[in-house]
């Protein structure tokens, strides 16, 4: 039997900071991310190694299991059936947590729910140039915002719309394969905004929110509309880490 810690679409939002990850925290990591790290090396090594540690202890601790027993992986992208890109799952133990990951100049964001799709962003800074950027990924009606705001408002105009167009698509389960062009978010009003964008059978209407971690970090949530559970956040290192007095596992089939 399954046990509920999320009803109703509820999510816990899991913040972590930057920090150095040593040679006994990485053997936490499966071979595969420990690969991963020795290929990104640098900055981008040790932001990789910190977010996927965090993110083994934090679903262990939900599912009562350790972390570098965890098995993870992903399912079929929903639009090309490819298993390459498909939204990230836990495939050992069985369970029907959810889970999204997003990685900006050090820190992480880390959504998790149970039974239904869920997608995260998080920027700190843009990584792309947002005047290049703008019109290849807005709508016509998001252009015409950003252009209108002042020069000192765009920064931050163009970091809501660019959140919460990848925290659909990750959600979906396509990533930035979508032609952004055809989600409009509405950064001109504060969350939670409905936005719809799918591919079936799944689901096709979001509800998009803004998670606050301060004014230098942008992160969005995407919940499948009418997720009517709370959203809760948390920060990895200064809160507890969850504890599975009852384990979030699946009966198996």
């Amino acid at each position: 039997m399954t046990q509920q810690r999320f009803p109703d679409g509820a999510a816990d939002v899991w913040l972590g900071l930057p920090e150095e990850v040593d040679e006994r925290a990485l053997a936490v990591l499966s071979a595969a991310e420990r690969n991963r790290v020795r290929l990104l090396r640098g900055p981008a090594a040790a932001s990789y190694a910190a977010a996927h540690l965090g993110l083994r202890r934090i679903l262990g601790g939900y599912l009562g299991t350790e972390p570098d027993q965890l098995k993870l992986g992903r399912t079929l992208c929903p639009e090309c059936a490819d298993p390459a890109h498909g939204p990230p799952a836990v495939v050992w133990p069985r369970t029907r947590l959810t889970f999204n990951l997003s990685r900006a100049d050090g820190h992480w964001l880390l959504g998790v729910s149970e039974g239904s799709p869920i997608g995260v962003d998080l920027e700190a800074e843009p990584r792309i140039d947002p005047e290049l950027t703008a019109p290849l990924a807005f709508t016509e009606r998001e252009l015409a915002h950003l252009r209108g705001l002042p020069a000192e408002r765009q920064r931050e105009a163009f970091l809501r719309c660019w959140t919460r167009k990848e925290a659909v698509v990750k959600a979906v389960g396509v990533g930035l394969a979508a032609d952004l062009t055809r989600i409009e978010v509405h950064p001109d009003f504060p969350g939670p905004v409905l936005v719809r964008y799918g591919v079936a059978p799944g689901p096709t209407a979001w509800t998009l929110e803004e998670p606050d971690f301060g004014p230098d970090l942008h992160a969005a949530l995407a919940r499948v509309d009418g997720s009517t559970g709370p959203v809760r956040t948390f920060r990895y290192g200064a809160d507890p880490l969850p504890r599975a007095e009852a384990p979030l596992l699946a009966e198996a089939a």
